[in-house]
């Protein structure tokens, strides 16, 4: 029973000694939420997302943040969240992290220093698709709701959307890999599958 002896070893007995939690991180749509909440469940954990602490902590969410009072602010913002985490956890966690997490040097320091840090990487046309299905395309060639670091740009339509996706995902994709500490492809499998294979590569640290 593999995933009992993670649950029992891993995360009741070491990580209220030693603090250390599970923390989630990878671009918006590669399921860090959904498994943050399966992952606590399954190990009877606590979770926790920094874009809720951000909307607690300031009553906006993550996108009306950024795009209200910008970039820094909402680094600010994305940073005391994970000071509250810093000061607040006394055992094992669950946290998702935000989209841009990987952007904020502070917050990442906090992070590596509460957590083992996993990379849950999606393929970019998944991702991209995502994006595009949630996007508003108007009469007016405007388009709605999508991430800021592509609306900045003001795409004229939805190949561009995808050009623009493709440099920030390239990008980000390099910086996640080198900040995490095991990486686990989300393709091709169940949402139960996938918890299955962050929980065996988690306890392939441990060993």
């Amino acid at each position: 029973m593999i995933l009992a002896h993670f649950k029992i070893f891993c995360y009741t007995v070491g990580m209220k000694t030693n603090g250390r939690a599970i923390i989630l991180c990878g671009i918006k749509h590669c399921g860090k939420s959904t498994q943050g909440k399966k992952i606590s469940e399954e190990l009877k954990l606590d979770f926790y997302d920094t874009d809720d602490l951000i909307y607690d902590q300031t009553g906006l969410d993550a996108r009306s943040l950024y795009k209200s009072q910008g970039k820094e602010a909402f680094m600010q913002a994305e940073l005391k969240a994970c000071q509250f985490l810093q000061e607040s956890l006394k055992s094992a966690a669950v946290i998702a992290t935000g989209g841009g997490i990987c952007e904020n040097q502070e917050a990442v320091k906090i992070l590596k220093e509460i957590g083992t840090i996993v990379y849950l990487e999606i393929a970019e046309k998944a991702a991209a698709d995502r994006i595009v299905r949630e996007a508003k395309f108007l009469a007016d060639g405007s388009i709605q709701n999508l991430p800021a670091y592509i609306a900045n740009k003001n795409p004229a339509n939805e190949k561009e959307v995808r050009e623009l996706f493709h440099s920030f995902y390239i990008e980000r994709t390099q910086k996640y890999k080198s900040l995490a500490n095991v990486t686990i492809l989300m393709q091709g499998s169940s949402r139960f599958k996938n918890m299955k294979k962050i929980l065996r590569a988690l306890e392939a640290l441990e060993s």
